[in-house]
């Protein structure tokens, strides 16, 4: 595994350094509980060793705020913690795996975990803008396919960080009962069934974060499983691209990787998930505008982003297929 330095030398201005990480556990379940039909459950040694992978890779991220994915139990969560040597004392923001529809089955959640002092309580944002309802459907959907928590933290500086942890729609076809999963036409409208449920919570999530970002000199951060590239159009909508200058800054979110200040090819290649042999990211961490270098009200710096991803090699069991997205970033001493 690659060794991250806790530290890098930058400018006495940009004298704070927090470290922000998404992390895909890959079905977080405590023992001896069925989460899919087609799924063993893990016996108690299988359970132990998936627990002390997740601290192991937490203990090498390092970070002060990671977000989870795919969250069936809390306790489960809390147990890795706990053995954790960085997060063992992390305040955690989660919730059980809650059936939702159209399917009414158990959908694992988002967590958050942070070393930095919370500010109030978290939000949790459920509802979509508008229904949708794909084709076949026989009752339209409200829901985000996984609430988003959003929190505020303190950071050393005394200013406040909004944090919102995100899982997109997978982009697995959404087959109806009477699909057949083998017939072409039947994947092509899974496909554009879960394409549009994808589409509708990164809408939901646009619609939140406009209220957030409008006139709010705040630095917002919005991480997690995107389930598609920095570009896509999901993952755009949730950006706020399609408005060019820096008088739209306001509403926008910057993909961390493409702004960071120590950008080296060589050092890190950031991958996070391997499909069919091909290379992607599809774990993101966006910043708002005062990360951005060319923002009137920059106050923080992306300084690096790299990514844990050895272990999509060696394809164990317990561990995930994800790698886990670290950005390191930087903040004024004074804003």
């Amino acid at each position: 595994m690659p060794q991250f330095p806790a530290s890098i030398d930058h400018s006495d201005e940009f004298g704070i350094s927090i470290k922000i990480g998404t992390f895909n556990l890959r079905n977080c379940a405590m023992p001896n509980f069925a989460f899919y039909a087609n799924q063993e459950p893990y016996d108690h040694a299988f359970y132990m060793q998936k627990r002390d992978w997740i601290a192991q890779q937490l203990d090498a991220m390092n970070a002060d705020v990671v977000v989870f994915q795919e969250v069936f139990h809390v306790q489960a969560l809390q147990d890795a913690l706990s053995v954790s040597k960085t997060m063992n004392h992390a305040k955690l923001i989660a919730r059980d795996a809650v059936k939702m529809l159209p399917k009414n089955e158990l959908v694992p959640q988002v967590a958050i975990a942070t070393r930095l002092p919370l500010l109030g309580e978290a939000n949790w944002v459920s509802n979509y803008a508008q229904p949708i309802t794909p084709s076949g459907y026989n009752a339209p959907l409200t829901q985000i396919t996984r609430a988003v928590p959003h929190v505020m933290v303190k950071l050393p500086n005394d200013i406040p960080l909004h944090i919102l942890g995100v899982h997109l729609k997978s982009k697995r076809p959404d087959y109806l009962d009477n699909e057949d999963e083998t017939n072409p036409d039947d994947m092509a409208m899974g496909g554009l069934r879960s394409l549009m449920r994808r589409g509708a919570d990164a809408v939901a999530l646009r619609h939140y974060l406009n209220h957030i970002l409008k006139r709010n000199h705040e630095p917002c951060i919005v991480a997690g499983d995107f389930n598609d590239h920095a570009q896509s159009v999901t993952t755009q909508i949730i950006a706020g691209a399609g408005r060019y200058g820096k008088s739209f800054f306001d509403f926008q979110l910057f993909d961390a990787q493409r702004i960071q200040t120590r950008n080296d090819p060589l050092r890190n290649v950031v991958y996070s998930h391997i499909h069919d042999g091909s290379l992607d990211v599809l774990d993101h961490i966006l910043v708002s505008e005062e990360f951005h270098p060319q923002s009137h009200f920059q106050m923080a710096q992306v300084r690096e982003v790299y990514c844990l991803n050895d272990h999509l090699h060696n394809r164990e069991r317990f561990s995930s297929d994800h790698g886990q997205v670290v950005a390191q970033l930087l903040f004024k001493n004074k804003v």
